[in-house]
């Protein structure tokens, strides 16, 4: 916070240089008042209304110092908050693949919706009451103990016993505060499945289910949240208490001093004044000390991803594939989801420039992670992967990845247009490229048959289009990137035999000069392929063609006669 809070700092000193002269003029004031009722006592009618007229002067100027220091404090806090949030959203974007598929979607929205909100609920309202207070403490103290210093001790002595007792109760709120909210993200990850399921949870009646599932979520979370909140209602008694005391002790005494002759009218008058206004923000300390505890324990979800490592990137800059190296090589590459559990236990081969590779094998062989880790979603446990000749631990991730395209076997649309979501393969590309990258995915014709044909927006992860119908969408955005690494990730898998046979002959002509990588359970999609890769036990235990395989009688042939292709 520290950091943010550098860039508006002279927000911070305007806001403290308004509150300075708030303060002094709200002492003014007082001293006004206390005039106006001993000269209105004594007869003095002209010095009554001089001392008037200068009280409105300085209401005025009151008025004036505060907008500035509401205004001030808006800068500072509304400008923090919006760095804060442009950062995480950023660090979203940088974090590794294991943290994202570690952490659930529903938690991380959490932290940076309702975790972010309160940060900013925090420092729109209360934050100024923070810079205000210790200003007014000091001028509003010095000028209640210059009127009567026995009255001031005498009024304030049970202050310094209730106010740390009253505060006290705010540190298990933070604690309870903390739980509450990791719980409350867990309960997200429920809505997110219900939207993020839709379909599952129709087609096998799960409505109910998870209905029940969230409301005893929300019940438990309600129930955290009040047993939590009894800490703020002691602690605002006690806070309460501290604030009535010395009022009653004020106008006990005071109303005493006066009738012995010690103490003006005006003075009591001033006095009771100033007090109610120095007690009153013990009020809103006992509010502030609560909702900066609540506050604190949502700024350390929100930073826990500001300050989460980011995905390594930096090094050689890959520009192109240079020539006289393979485009793609493995070495002894290890890998494995969870420590002491490997998925790939040694994989090496050298992929040629221009060469097409399919890699088949069982399910959950580890044919999807070697693509994940040539796109750098992950890094090796061991060996390395090296792309023209350039280890990617060295090398720009950012850069690595404008040389490939990847098209995923869960191909993701944005809700935005059809020509949107094609138009993101390349920055900046015209209508022309946008179309012909259609055409060349044979998806022009359907995207034409649409209500609004390029313009129609697909809908939550393009839930208007049909599976196949998004695949080629997908696979339109990758050519449309048009990079010289292609990989293929069960690309054709929801595609009809019809769809199929048109995207792959869409697919051979894209693949012309480039390095194409395949995962494929399908025969047809692999069988054209430069080499076959099989994968078993976490290696390659056999390459070639498929004529090849076929005649070595092997681990491929043996796929084929058991249906695994």
């Amino acid at each position: 916070m520290t950091m943010y809070a550098r860039r508006y700092f002279p927000w911070a000193v305007s806001a403290a240089a308004a509150s300075v002269l708030c303060s002094y003029l709200e002492v003014e004031k007082t001293d006004y008042l206390r005039e106006i009722v001993d000269y209105a006592q004594s007869g003095d009618t002209g010095s009554a209304v001089s001392a008037f007229l200068r009280a409105l002067i300085a209401i005025g100027l009151i008025m004036l110092s505060v907008y500035f220091t509401r205004y001030a404090t808006g800068r500072f806090s509304t400008g923090i908050i919006k760095d804060i949030k442009l950062d995480s959203a950023k660090k979203v974007a940088s974090l590794p693949m294991s943290y994202m598929t570690s952490h659930r979607s529903g938690e991380i929205l959490s932290k940076m919706s309702s975790d972010a909100n309160t940060v900013q609920g925090f420092m729109e309202d209360d934050f100024i009451q923070l810079i205000q207070l210790p200003f007014s403490l000091i001028f509003y103290t010095a000028y209640l103990i210059t009127l009567d210093p026995l009255l001031f001790v005498l009024c304030f002595i049970t202050v310094p016993i209730l106010v740390p007792l009253g505060a006290s109760f705010s540190i298990p709120f933070k604690d309870g505060s903390k739980k509450y909210m990791k719980y409350l993200g867990r309960v997200s990850n429920t809505v997110s499945d219900m939207v993020s399921g839709i379909s599952v949870v129709k087609s096998y009646n799960l409505e109910d289910t998870l209905s029940d599932k969230y409301n005893s979520g929300i019940k438990r979370a309600t129930d955290m949240a009040l047993s939590n909140d009894k800490h703020q209602f002691k602690g605002s008694a006690v806070f309460m208490l501290a604030r009535n005391i010395p009022m009653l002790v004020c106008l006990t005494a005071g109303g005493y001093m006066c009738f012995k002759g010690n103490f003006t009218l005006g003075s009591l008058i001033a006095f009771s004044t100033l007090l109610a206004q120095t007690l009153s923000p013990l009020m809103r300390t006992s509010s502030m000390f609560f909702n900066l505890r609540y506050t604190s324990a949502a700024a350390d979800r929100v930073f826990s991803i500001i300050n989460e490592p980011s995905e390594p990137d930096g090094g050689a800059v890959l520009t192109k594939l240079a020539d006289g190296v393979p485009a793609i090589s493995f070495k002894d590459v290890r890998f494995g989801y969870e420590e002491h559990r490997s998925v790939l236990n040694g994989v090496t081969i050298d992929i040629k420039k221009g060469e097409t590779i399919g890699f088949t094998g069982a399910s959950g062989c580890g044919k999807s992670t070697l693509l994940g880790l040539v796109c750098g979603f992950y890094r090796p446990t061991g060996g390395k992967i090296l792309i023209g000749g350039t280890d990617l631990n060295d090398s720009s991730l950012k850069s690595a990845r404008g040389l490939i395209s990847y098209v995923s076997q869960e191909a993701y649309l944005f809700p935005v247009s059809i020509y949107d979501n094609i138009a993101m393969g390349k920055e900046n590309a015209s209508k022309e490229e946008v179309i012909a990258a259609a055409k060349a995915a044979y998806a022009h014709d359907f995207i034409t048959e649409t209500e609004n044909g390029y313009d129609t927006v697909v809908g939550e992860r393009g839930c208007r289009l049909s599976g196949g119908q998004i695949q080629r969408i997908s696979i339109a955005r990758a050519m449309l990137k048009n990079s010289p690494i292609l990989l293929l990730d069960e690309a054709t898998s929801a595609l009809d035999v019809k769809a199929e046979s048109e995207v792959q002959k869409a697919l051979d002509n894209l693949s012309k000069g480039k390095t194409v990588l395949i995962v494929a359970h399908r025969l047809s999609t692999i069988i054209n392929s430069d080499r076959i890769a099989v994968l078993q036990d976490g290696v390659i235990c056999e390459c070639g063609t498929h004529d090849e395989l076929i005649k070595r009688g092997g681990a491929y042939a043996a796929l084929l006669n058991k249906g695994g292709l």
